[in-house]
C-alpha cells in the first residue's frame, strides 16, 4: 500500500503550464493545493488557505516573488509559513537567499528535487 502525503500547499506563478503542472503532481501525491497566476490579496488568500507551504515563483509580472516574500514575513498570519521560491534566472538563487526563504528551486526541477524540498521543509 502506498502512502499518501498529506498537507496544504499554495502555489504562486503566473505560467499557466507550470501552475497546470505542479496541482497535478501534488495533488496526485494527496496534498491539497491551491493555486493562483494573479496576485492582488495575496496575503489575505494565503492566510485564509492556511497552507503548510508556499511554492513561490520568484520573477512574476506585476508584483514580483521578492514582494510577495517580504509581505508574507512581515504579516503576523503567514510570516512562519515556509517559502520554496523557484526561477530560471540565473541568479535567481542568489537573488531569493536573502528573503529569509526556506529553499530554492531553480527551473526546469525534476519532481523527485521538488519532493525532496516540500518534505524538507513543510510545517508538519
Amino acid at each position: 500500500m502506498i502512502t499518501k502525503s498529506t498537507g496544504k500547499i499554495f502555489i504562486v506563478d503566473d505560467d499557466e503550464s507550470i501552475v497546470e503542472a505542479l496541482v497535478y503532481c501534488l495533488e496526485d501525491e494527496g496534498y491539497t493545493v491551491k493555486a493562483v497566476r494573479k496576485t492582488e490579496n495575496i496575503v489575505k488568500t494565503i492566510s485564509e488557505f492556511a497552507p503548510s507551504l508556499v511554492l513561490l515563483d520568484l520573477f512574476l509580472s506585476g508584483q514580483d516573488g521578492k514582494q510577495i516574500a517580504a509581505m508574507l514575513k512581515k504579516d503576523r498570519s503567514t510570516q512562519n509559513i515556509p517559502i520554496v521560491m523557484f526561477s530560471a534566472h540565473p541568479s535567481g538563487e542568489q537573488e531569493a537567499r536573502g528573503l529569509g526563504i526556506a529553499g530554492y528551486l531553480a527551473k526546469p526541477f525534476d519532481t523527485a528535487d521538488l519532493f525532496k524540498v516540500i518534505n524538507t521543509h513543510m510545517l508538519q
